[in-house]
């Protein structure tokens, strides 16, 4: 199985096991996939997210 990016505009964090499918699409953190929604944590992978 290819590395693959997660799909959140803000990071490019490669999804690992640990990740997270919302809509279809694979994010690298529950984070992302919540779309860093408010009150939510930051990401949890070393990225620009949030």
């Amino acid at each position: 199985m290819s590395q693959q990016t997660c799909a959140c505009p803000k990071c490019d964090c490669k999804v690992t096991d640990r990740s997270v499918e919302a809509d279809g699409k694979l994010y690298c953190c529950e984070a992302c996939a919540n779309g860093h929604a408010d009150g939510s944590k930051d990401c949890g992978h070393d990225c620009q997210c949030g």
